[in-house]
């Protein structure tokens, strides 16, 4: 038909380049390098050291739509760093690669009607991963260097699938509240000309707010979250929620956080609960330098007698403007509910940041 319209690319293309003089585009970046020691106790201690890396560049799109609406766009390329192990009495290394979260950081559209905001991307919006209580730096994301299952990505961890939601930001309250669903959870998104065929296409959501200045208490910091994946094939529904406070006054800051999940693996089908609470308290000696205490206990249920996973934390940060330093010692022990003495020990780290 000659009054059809057809959208071709070069089409779209125009109608998008007749939009970009009322948009503004940014491109950010991040660098850290994490440089760790840490030992066991027990009969076979031992003890290793090395670095860690990552790097991230975000491209970020605002301005206005044709119709008076605001809208954000945007993409991240996070670049974690690969295990390259020598082989022992050779001269070269296992094959190097890059982990797949390269292109599943912070991808989203936005679209913005005054406090009311749809989206739709991957690992955007605000989530279940949420804490009131205050750290230097998220503990939970030096657990791992030692074995240990503690973690704030509970139950159906559906901001880390394609989703689209909703925001809401309640005037006078301070409190924002979501709503994501995702309709293949464990997707980030297959190529542009098909969907994802994998196994893991159990739809989930999640829901909850968070508070800044709550109800008009200032340094009230509150969130509650909950989520839920369909199990599949009948199986047990993966389930998570989390709730927190935090007060902040003056130089010092302390609070509480809990994230619960009814299964301690995203693969399990029983009933393994993990519970992980986790305080903090923070004090700004001065305008640059602050230091934390945090404290973990994240309790698995492995049967007649649960097991907890605990971690003590000292985290002294100093702030050089461009570039910040972050030193930590942890002190743990029942790493991942064993009760062996192999599972004790300590780690110290030191980090080094910078935005560009």
């Amino acid at each position: 038909m000659k009054n059809k319209l057809l959208l071709s690319s070069a089409l779209v293309s125009g109608l998008l380049a007749g939009s970009s003089a009322i948009a503004q585009t940014s491109i950010t970046g991040s660098l850290d390098i994490h440089y760790r020691a840490l030992s066991f106790n027990g009969t076979s201690a031992k003890s290793t050291q090395g670095f860690g890396r990552e790097s991230q560049v975000n491209v970020q799109n605002k301005g206005k739509l044709n119709n008076g609406m605001d809208y954000a766009a945007g993409f991240a390329l996070e670049f974690d760093g690969g295990n390259n192990v020598v082989l022992a009495g050779a001269n070269n290394t296992v094959t190097l690669n890059e982990g797949h979260s390269i292109s599943n950081e912070n991808l989203y559209v936005d679209l913005i009607s005054g406090t009311t905001t749809f989206t739709v991307g991957v690992d955007h919006v605000q989530n279940s991963t949420r804490h009131s209580a205050p750290m230097i730096r998220n503990v939970l994301d030096d657990v791992g260097a030692f074995g240990g299952v503690a973690t704030d990505q509970i139950g159906s961890r559906t901001k880390e699938s394609m989703y689209f939601g909703i925001v809401q930001a309640v005037p006078g309250s301070g409190i924002t509240l979501s709503a994501i669903n995702a309709p293949q959870t464990g997707a980030f998104g297959s190529t542009d000309q098909a969907i994802n065929s994998g196994s893991e296409n159990n739809p989930s959501y999640e829901i909850g707010f968070q508070g800044v200045n709550t109800m008009g208490v200032k340094g009230l910091s509150t969130h509650a979250y909950t989520n839920k994946m369909k199990g599949a094939n009948g199986g047990t529904d993966l389930k998570g929620t989390t709730y927190g406070i935090g007060y902040s006054f003056g130089e010092f800051a302390a609070g509480v956080d809990v994230h619960k999940t009814n299964r301690s693996s995203t693969q399990a089908t029983t009933e393994v609960t993990m519970k992980n609470t986790l305080y903090g308290v923070t004090y700004a000696a001065t305008k640059e330098l602050s230091v934390g205490l945090i404290y973990s206990k994240n309790t698995i249920d492995v049967g007649a007698a649960p097991e907890a996973e605990k971690v003590k934390t000292v985290q002294v940060g100093y702030n050089l403007g461009p570039v910040s330093i972050i030193g930590h010692y942890d002190m743990f022990d029942g790493v991942a509910g064993s009760a062996a003495a192999t599972a004790e020990g300590k780690q110290a780290g030191i980090r080094i940041s910078t935005l560009f």
